[in-house]
């Protein structure tokens, strides 16, 4: 019970949090801007696929993920550089309850700030669409969920291994990074390493692979083979990074399904980036507790 006590009041203080619902609001403003300006010529599409694509752009890529990692870079951290914990210990918590406590409270909290941002991308496609494809928006739902949960999971390890703000913070911004401008050209080079050459349009499996180990990469390859449209990364590195055809880019030409030859692999399905996404919440949370575990808090 006394990790519910943790999880309990953390979570009270992250949901009045102004910084968190002053990120959300910012987007649902950009959202609501977005509709209004744009025709519904622009965005009618019959299944609403071009708002999954705006979502995809604006806040799988850029909104949740940064907001994962600002509710939670500091959950343990500051707890740890205020003195805070001892009050803690003191009232009979261990480290377990600190740490599950927080990861329930944080978790907890961004699912709501999800659900809110879905909620809106919803009533978006009933206004300029006029009908959503339920399945096709659950699958959405879920795997946002998951993407949100996901960058929890990384935020929540960077707070439980580290005892300063400035290495939290260091921490946090180097894994946004590191996801959205270098691993797809870090997976490029092991591919010209091995390969002696850029990948072209039909890569080896084994490339896409690696490159839907990045979570951002998991969940919009994942969402493209849901929706049935390439959604594209923030950066077009397809473009940059690879030796394409300019045509091939057209439309839905870098579907993985278009890349592939025949049936796609277990491992390139929209099921594997679900368990990809999971191991990024559980595997960062797994390896800060063990470091909190052993961790000198004096």
């Amino acid at each position: 019970m006394s990790w519910r006590l943790v999880a309990r009041k953390d979570f009270e203080d992250v949901i009045r949090s102004w910084l968190l619902w002053s990120i959300i609001g910012v987007f649902l403003l950009l959202m609501g801007i977005i509709g209004l300006a744009a025709s519904a010529e622009d965005l009618s599409t019959a299944d609403g696929t071009a708002m999954y694509m705006l979502f995809n752009s604006l806040g799988a890529q850029l909104l949740l993920p940064v907001t994962a990692l600002v509710v939670g870079y500091m959950a343990i951290t500051a707890e740890r550089q205020s003195g805070s914990l001892r009050i803690l210990f003191g009232l009979s918590h261990d480290r377990r309850d600190v740490v599950f406590g927080k990861v329930l409270s944080r978790a907890t909290a961004m699912l709501a700030a999800t659900l809110v941002v879905c909620g809106a991308l919803l009533a978006l496609l009933l206004w300029t669409v006029g009908s959503v494809s339920v399945p096709t928006y659950l699958a959405f739902l879920g795997l946002t969920v998951l993407l949100t949960l996901a960058f929890t999971g990384i935020a929540l390890g960077i707070s439980s291994s580290t005892g300063s703000r400035a290495t939290a913070m260091g921490a946090a911004i180097g894994s946004y990074v590191f996801f959205a401008l270098l691993y797809h050209p870090i997976v490029a080079g092991v591919h010209y390493v091995v390969e002696g050459g850029l990948a072209g349009y039909a890569a080896p499996k084994w490339y896409f692979l690696l490159q839907r180990l990045d979570p951002m990469t998991a969940y919009r390859e994942a969402l493209s083979l849901v929706t049935g449209r390439y959604l594209s990364p923030m950066i077009g590195w397809p473009r940059m990074i690879e030796d394409v055809p300019a045509g091939a880019t057209a439309e839905n030409g870098l579907l993985l399904t278009e890349r592939v030859g025949g049936e796609l692999p277990v491992y390139l399905t929209e099921w594997f980036s679900v368990v990809v996404l999971l191991a990024w919440f559980a595997v960062p949370v797994a390896v800060g507790y063990w470091r909190f575990e052993r961790a000198d808090l004096n």
